[in-house]
This record gives C-alpha cells, sequence and structure tokens, in this order.
C-alpha cells in the first residue's frame, strides 16, 4: 500500500481511523483516549504479515481491561476494506476495549464465560460481517453498563461478578516507586 511508504502519512492515517472509531460509540464512550509516548496503557501495532487461516483473514485484534500493558493490532487486510468498514473494525476492537464480548459469544467462543447485557440484536458492532454495524442499542447499552456499575447498582451479571480495574497508565507512579505490592 502506497500509504505505508511514507510512515508519516500511514500514522496520520490510523490516527484518524481510531479516532473516527472512538467517536461512532459517542457520548457511551467510557473512558478517556489520549495518545502518549510513555506511560502508555495500549499501543497500536500495525503487522506487516497478514494473519490468516481457512476460515478468513483477521483484520485486527484487541483485548480487555485489566491493569496490563497490551496491543491493539491492525494486519494488513483491515486496508482491503473501504474507510467506513475500517472505521467499523476499529470500532469493534474499541468494544473489546471496554469489556465487551462478541454478539455470539455464547454460542461459539465458550471456552471462556460470557454474559448478555442488554439488546442482544444480531444487528451490533460487536459481530462480523453484514451484521456488523453501530447501532443506537450498542450505545445505550454501553452506556446504561458503565453507568450502573459506577453508581454500584450492577455488580454482577447472571451471577457473573464484576471487576472495575484502573488502567496501567494510573499505576504506574507507584510502580516506577516500587510500592505496586502494596496495590495488590
Amino acid at each position: 500500500m502506497a500509504l505505508f511508504r511514507r510512515p508519516e502519512a500511514a500514522k496520520n492515517h490510523i490516527r484518524a481511523l481510531l479516532a473516527e472509531s472512538i467517536l461512532l460509540w459517542g457520548d457511551a464512550t467510557p473512558i478517556r483516549f489520549t495518545e502518549v509516548r510513555d506511560g502508555w496503557d495500549f499501543e497500536l501495532v500495525v503487522r506487516s504479515r497478514e494473519k490468516c487461516s481457512p476460515v478468513g483473514c483477521t483484520l485486527a485484534s484487541a483485548f480487555f481491561p485489566d491493569t496490563g500493558r497490551h496491543e491493539l493490532n491492525i494486519y494488513p487486510t483491515l486496508f482491503n476494506q473501504d474507510r467506513q468498514e475500517q472505521i467499523e473494525t476499529l470500532a469493534h476492537e474499541i468494544g473489546h476495549v471496554f469489556g465487551l464480548r462478541h454478539f455470539f459469544a455464547d454460542i461459539r467462543e465458550t471456552r471462556w464465560r460470557s454474559e448478555i447485557f442488554g439488546d442482544h440484536s444480531p444487528f451490533s458492532i460487536m459481530n462480523y460481517g453484514v451484521d456488523s454495524r453501530m447501532t443506537n442499542s450498542d450505545r445505550q447499552d454501553l452506556k446504561t453498563l458503565y453507568s450502573q456499575v459506577w453508581a454500584g447498582t450492577l455488580t454482577k451479571i447472571n451471577g457473573t461478578p464484576i471487576r472495575l480495574v484502573r488502567p496501567f497508565s494510573s499505576l504506574r507512579d507507584q510502580y516506577l516507586a516500587g510500592d505496586l505490592w502494596a496495590m495488590r
């Protein structure tokens, strides 16, 4: 891709995609994002090789929230999509950063326990393919989930405890000073 022969242009393109993907969540976004060089919670990594299997190619991959440092990976196949699909794919990955599982997690990803919260419609940004699109229900469910958790009125979903975590960046100074053990 010609864009990646110019690193600064590539960085700016990816920054814009990420910003638009976060904006897709609107006022439901439960955390703030800031670009920093040190003390980061996750880094955006653009992989040079595709990650494909007989069932298809991975476009991007993210992580679930915890106190660690992670990567949000982007694979070259993401850039074979049109711009809107790139944005929606990254919005899907940001959904994972917010703690959301795939729409089909309770059916196809049963190795890890998952719980349904809110409107369980196949038309969700947390689905794949033609059914993956940002909906008002996605935003409202996320907003409701976080507001209830922060208010202390929701502590479990179907018996599964909800854990609030502090990001690595909030613990960085204690870690560097050797005081992190006291936080455990």
